[in-house]
């Protein structure tokens, strides 16, 4: 007798656009990648995964990098960085779990996104023209306050 399914379950993390894995590439089990990092990553994670969700029901098509096969830009640097990294300073967003650079070719999401929406998803930006093929966004806010900004 063989199994017949009725019903195809989805776990709810098969909707989320980038999940903790592809987040923390390589760097899964690092000594970098902290309990308080992984914590932040999560937190970084439900807000871009719910702001891209909403571009995406806006019609927006959010594309994978082939590289990452991921919406993570970049080859190894675009999620979380250990703190050996060369890009970015000692505490950067990517190297506290707080920042995410996300894969966006031809500036479509930078182009969709706005100061409301990043407010209403406790997100910031760096501003589109300092990323030309990603979006980076954070949970931490700027010296500046502001939403998108400069680096």
């Amino acid at each position: 007798m063989g199994w017949h399914l009725d019903v195809v379950w989805i776990p709810s993390w098969a909707e989320d656009m980038i999940n903790l894995a592809e987040y923390l590439g390589e760097w899964v089990g690092h000594v970098d990648a902290t309990d308080e990092r992984v914590e932040n990553a999560e937190q970084l994670l439900a807000s871009v995964n719910a702001l891209l969700l909403e571009a995406e029901d806006s019609g927006l098509i959010i594309p994978l990098n082939p590289r990452t096969g991921s919406c993570v830009s970049g080859t190894e640097y675009g999620g979380f960085r250990p703190q050996s990294c060369p890009q970015g300073s000692e505490h950067s967003s990517h190297k506290e779990g707080a920042g995410v650079d996300v894969y966006d070719p031809r500036g479509m999401l930078d182009v969709w996104i706005t100061d409301d929406i990043l407010e209403q998803h406790g997100l910031y930006r760096e501003a589109p023209s300092s990323t030309s093929t990603w979006c980076h966004l954070t949970t931490r806010a700027p010296h500046s306050g502001k939403r998108t900004f400069y680096p």
